[in-house]
């Protein structure tokens, strides 16, 4: 799931009118890839961090979640200085500025930066806008630790109400925790609402399975039909990629403007926006699995999947490489360019594991002996 996610973000970023633009942002539902990484991110935190303390302890889950915290904020001003650096060198890279307007007039120019341009660098207010989420994660797992030691000591009910408290702050009073750019589209106060609630779903996940199964089958259809009705919503966006025809003319545009405005706003975090996910990315998980259609893709979705970080930081630079190219136009060659793309990252980032088996040669299995 996390690696057809990230397929949709390689898709919505390289802005590139495809057969894969029609279906990658909000089609089947109003819901992003950027909303299913966050959870499923503190899903995966509160699986491993979870289980690693309860068996080494505090001190190896700090070590752990401050190692990965360390990393992502050095990637993220690793990527930032780099394209600083290439801008330097004379590339265009206006295509990774932030498109509203947000980044400095340095970020293109660098040989006007001084002390406070750098200052920004450093605390992560500036950076590629393909790449700022990775700022919003930082915090995020800086702030697992607190989860998980109210998760151990003092049960899962404080901490979401602690969650939904700082939420419904934000929903009342917006305001950033931050300078950061990310923070005008992923605010951390609202944002953390997703995080921790996944944090929550993994550290129980065994008794959350257990619950599910003891459910009896109107819950469940409630919930698809759910799934289905917020589909149906999604599929009657008039502003949506593609041809008319796949747009359900149920709602007038002024009527599914006032909804979506309304109730599924993307950075404050709607309650429709909750309660579609809540919905979606269950019944998207359990439909994906037999899928025929991801089957043949699944190796690509996994390497994407376990690899996100790395998998974020190429994209980025694919990005800067595609905006200095001059692609054909049409829909059939845009999706040839985004099928190379993601097939592309796929197998750079496996590229190591592939040298790393070579170096080590063949593994000789012994003989064994066969009955006579």
């Amino acid at each position: 799931m996390r690696g057809l996610a990230m397929t949709c973000v390689i898709v919505n970023h390289s802005k590139l009118p495809s057969l894969f633009s029609w279906f990658s942002y909000e089609r089947f539902w109003v819901v992003t890839a950027a909303e299913v990484f966050v959870v499923l991110s503190g899903i995966v935190i509160g699986i491993v961090y979870g289980r690693k303390l309860a068996k080494q302890g505090w001190r190896a889950v700090g070590r752990g979640l401050g190692q990965r915290a360390a990393l992502l904020y050095l990637a993220f001003v690793g990527v930032t200085v780099s394209v600083i650096a290439l801008a330097a060198l004379g590339v265009d890279v206006r295509s990774l500025a932030a498109p509203d307007g947000r980044s400095p007039a340095w970020f293109v120019s660098p040989e006007t930066m001084d002390f406070a341009a750098w200052r920004d660098v450093l605390l992560m207010r500036v950076g590629p806008w393909a790449f700022e989420i990775i700022g919003l994660y930082v915090w995020l797992v800086a702030a697992a630790l607190p989860c998980l030691f109210i998760l151990r000591y003092a049960g899962w009910r404080p901490l979401l109400a602690a969650s939904w408290l700082l939420y419904l702050w934000y929903r009342f009073d917006p305001h950033p925790v931050t300078l950061a750019g990310f923070e005008s589209v992923f605010p951390i106060l609202s944002w953390q609402l997703l995080f921790v609630h996944g944090v929550t779903i993994g550290y129980h996940r065994s008794a959350l399975a257990a619950f599910a199964n003891r459910l009896p089958p109107f819950p469940r259809r409630v919930a698809i039909a759910a799934a289905v009705g917020f589909a149906i919503f999604a599929f009657s966006n008039p502003w949506a990629n593609g041809p008319t025809w796949l747009r359900l003319p149920l709602l007038s545009e002024e009527r599914f403007a006032y909804l979506y405005g309304h109730y599924f706003g993307l950075s404050q975090l709607g309650a429709g926006r909750l309660l579609n996910l809540a919905v979606a990315l269950p019944f998207g998980i359990a439909a994906l699995k037999p899928s025929v259609v991801a089957q043949p893709f699944a190796r690509v979705f996994v390497t994407l999947g376990q690899r996100s970080l790395g998998a974020f930081v190429l994209h980025t630079y694919g990005l800067l490489l595609l905006a200095q190219m001059k692609l054909p136009e049409g829909i059939v060659p845009a999706t040839l360019v985004q099928v190379t793309f993601v097939v592309a990252l796929a197998v750079l980032l496996n590229a190591r594991d592939i040298v790393r088996d070579r170096q080590r040669g063949p593994v000789l299995v012994p003989a064994r002996r066969m009955a006579a």
